[in-house]
């Protein structure tokens, strides 16, 4: 795990991992359950030379800056990259729900997002989560008064390939058993470390909350004013966030590109389709 520092902002202080490298960083915002500290994708980026500055978003981590929305959380992005000398990036970059973060960002600041990628995001105009099962159980088990306890069940769950396997079964459409032997023992400890620094404080009843039906059309507003060249990749094996997010994306945000990627699970950096992730990305992003 990454070492992490808090920076103070106008909002309040804002945990986030900064990491050197010889190409522009990219601004990353992690998916629900994640802080700054794990990766749910961005090794993507640090492993083609790319500096990063990743985000725990509001309820996340360290963050303390209250009940932010996503477009109240801007200014505090600005002034994290003031503070680190960040003038310009490579790119801003979401996964699942820290997509509505990315978009937000790219909107209000555009001099710090010459492009814009999104990686199995929700939501989308369409609302998150995906079922009403999901919809009832989410604010439950991963609620800010219960979700120390699930977090330390799962963490223990992952310490066996059985319960690992089970665990990323979850988060696939297809039967785990077409699937999983073609993941390398790298790929298991990967996906491994991510459970194991996953956390959802109060952030993910938050991005629930953000993700609910009402709010439909500010994000389908928000979608059309994104001003860069937009990147979105998805796989409709994905058990996590379904297709249509990704569809709807690329429908409504102007300059937008999408990529549908043959990923098994929501974990689209991890196993021997990382590779079509790592091209996606490339094309898309200067060489220099």
């Amino acid at each position: 795990m990454v070492v992490t520092q808090v920076l103070p902002t106008r909002l309040g202080p804002v945990e986030v991992a900064h990491l050197p490298g010889p190409k522009p960083p990219v601004l990353f915002f992690p998916g629900g359950h994640c802080p700054a500290a794990g990766d749910c994708g961005w090794s993507l980026y640090t492993d083609a030379g790319h500096a990063l500055v990743a985000f725990s978003r509001p309820g996340y981590g360290r963050t303390d800056v209250g009940r932010l929305n996503a477009g109240e959380f801007v200014p505090a992005v600005g002034d994290c990259c003031d503070l680190l000398g960040v003038e310009e990036t490579a790119a801003v970059v979401g996964v699942s729900f820290g997509g509505l973060q990315a978009i937000e960002v790219a909107v209000q600041l555009p001099q710090l997002a010459p492009r814009l990628v999104l990686h199995s995001c929700a939501p989308s105009t369409y609302s998150y989560p995906d079922t009403r099962r999901e919809t009832l159980a989410g604010p439950v088990v991963f609620g800010p008064t219960l979700q120390g306890l699930t977090w330390r069940g799962v963490s223990r769950l992952v310490a066996t390939e059985a319960g690992l396997r089970r665990m990323v079964g979850a988060l696939s459409r297809r039967p785990v058993g077409e699937w999983w032997h073609t993941w390398s023992e790298d790929d298991k400890r990967r996906s491994r470390d991510l459970f194991l620094t996953m956390d959802s404080g109060s952030g993910f009843a938050h991005d629930l909350w953000q993700g609910r039906p009402d709010r439909s059309g500010h994000r389908r507003l928000l979608q059309t004013q994104v001003p860069c060249p937009t990147l979105v990749t998805a796989s409709p094996w994905d058990g996590g966030v379904g297709f249509i997010h990704a569809q709807d994306l690329a429908a409504t945000i102007p300059d937008a590109t999408l990529v549908e990627l043959g990923s098994p699970s929501h974990l689209f950096w991890v196993g021997p389709e990382r590779t079509q992730a790592q091209a996606a990305v490339a094309g898309f992003l200067p060489s220099g």
